[in-house]
């Protein structure tokens, strides 16, 4: 071989080694090149429902309905939402029924008759049939619960067995009656007793039902019928409607009307207080009782209390319990 052919080999292969070096370092780089590449933010946000591509838009979500503002307080007491135990029907041919099948029975089975005179009650017994009625609910319950006797089938009437340390007092809440009706029902002139006693106890309380459409009050022990009242209401449709407690109950109570001057007050026990002898609160300025005008009983006449007969509402206040006893006021 020649001198210009081995210069010529020698270019040829030197040329030959220079491009694979590079080809190699080429080659070499494009992995650095990638790992430089940079990565995402971890904190990247992820876009909203609306706005991803390919996907309708969600309507957004309905605010929630806010409560009513409260409604401002009545005039009147506020009237309980749990319904009371006696309804007060109409149902004119079942009472006619109820009370003459209770009058025949008065004799010979007084717990049952009771009970169904008590049902003629409830569904509002018309006519001459409920002056009967409501004399003979009377008589069974002065017989039945109201007496010192007690009756083997009344469920009401208890023994109850005096004990150490025993109050009438105690006695009467413990059956949430008032200790006055112990008294009566034992026919105690005294609040002694004494421990291995045995007294007579119905089981109360006593509760109140009052219909302004008939301008009648009745009361209830359980499910039946002690008392049915005439009563005079309140003018305007002034008395209101409702369950309501009894808030406290006040003998000879003074009188100061709301909306009047102050020259009617009137003292306790004054001959010519309106409020009688007794009185049944119920809450904001209205209650049950007595009066010294007999004959606006069964009218509408009052500021929206309702007012019964002397001897009436006596015999009532004996009854009922304050805080235990309900009073149930219907149209």
């Amino acid at each position: 071989m020649t001198t210009f052919g081995r210069v010529v080999v020698t270019v040829v292969v030197a040329a030959v080694l220079v491009g694979a070096t590079a080809l190699v370092a080429h080659l070499l780089r494009v992995p650095e090149a990638v790992s430089e590449a940079p990565t995402p933010p971890a904190t990247i946000e992820t876009p909203t429902l609306t706005e991803q591509p390919g996907r309708s838009p969600e309507p957004p979500a309905e605010p929630k309905e806010q409560p009513p503002p409260p409604t401002p307080p009545e005039a009147k007491p506020p009237a309980e939402t749990r319904p009371p135990a006696q309804p007060a029907g109409t149902n004119q041919d079942a009472g006619a029924v109820a009370a003459d099948e209770g009058l025949a029975m008065m004799r010979d089975r007084p717990v049952a008759a009771q009970k169904r005179l008590s049902q003629a009650v409830r569904a509002g017994v018309v006519g001459p049939r409920a002056a009967k009625v409501r004399e003979a609910v009377k008589a069974l319950a002065d017989t039945l619960q109201l007496s010192s006797r007690r009756h083997p089938d009344d469920t009401y009437s208890r023994a109850y067995q005096v004990a150490s340390g025993d109050t009438l007092i105690g006695i009467g809440q413990r059956h949430l009656i008032p200790y006055q009706l112990v008294m009566k029902l034992n026919r105690l002139s005294t609040t002694d007793i004494m421990a291995g006693q045995t007294l007579k106890v119905i089981q109360g309380p006593v509760h109140i039902e009052i219909l302004k459409g008939r301008k009648e009050l009745r009361a209830w022990l359980g499910e039946v019928c002690l008392r049915v009242y005439p009563v005079g209401i309140g003018v305007e449709d002034s008395t209101p409607e409702g369950t309501f407690n009894v808030k406290s109950k006040i003998k000879d109570p003074p009188y100061q009307p709301q909306h009047k001057p102050k020259s009617e007050f009137r003292s306790s026990g004054a001959p010519d207080n309106p409020l009688g002898s007794r009185w049944i609160d119920i809450g904001n300025h209205y209650g049950i009782h007595g009066t010294i005008e007999p004959e606006s009983i069964g009218s509408e006449v009052s500021e929206g209390c309702i007012r019964l007969h002397g001897t009436d509402v006596e015999e009532l206040y004996d009854m009922v319990v304050v805080g235990a006893s309900k009073v149930i006021i219907r149209p």
